[in-house]
């Protein structure tokens, strides 16, 4: 959340991660004050898509000028554990070693982030969401609820619920 450092604490109005379908391609996300009320005022009627969706936002650490990435270790290991579960396949999906494989990745996504809410890492943007989308994958809205519960408080993890259009429970 490099990026996210370089603005002002109450600039930052969501932090978070996002996967491809593989849950290999892992890039960390930030969204700015400046770019959510702007595109509200574009359109107001879709709040909710630009709060919660990480294609909105419009801060990835992977793109950012004199960052390190921080995650490109963590994208590094998912390549080499992807290859212990799927071996050298030309046809992954076939694989019935990869959905295993996805789902270690997103729970282990799932508990980093968890862990560094427990820690207060998150408490250095006090207005932003927290978020933890895969992005065009094949799970349930409710997984990705799951994943999601313990980032932001009751009311935050109940518009997210929304926003996957999954029963508020």
């Amino acid at each position: 959340m490099a990026v996210a450092g370089q603005l002002v604490a109450d600039d930052v109005v969501g932090v978070g991660i996002a996967t491809d379908a593989d849950a290999t391609s892992i890039v960390a996300f930030a969204h700015s004050r400046q770019h959510f009320d702007a595109m509200i005022a574009e359109d107001p009627e879709f709040v909710i898509d630009v709060k919660w969706h990480l294609g909105e936002w419009d801060l990835d650490i992977a793109g950012a000028q004199g960052i390190d990435d921080p995650l490109a270790p963590i994208r590094a290991e998912a390549e080499r554990a992807q290859q212990r579960f799927t071996g050298s396949s030309a046809e992954p999906v076939a694989v019935p070693g990869l959905r295993a494989f996805r789902r270690v990745v997103w729970d282990s996504i799932s508990q980093a982030l968890t862990d560094s809410v427990a820690r207060g890492f998150f408490e250095q943007w006090p207005n932003a969401v927290r978020v933890f989308l895969p992005l065009d994958a094949d799970i349930s809205g409710d997984d990705i609820a799951r994943w999601n519960a313990a980032l932001n408080d009751q009311l935050g993890t109940a518009e997210f619920r929304e926003f996957l259009q999954v029963d508020t429970v």
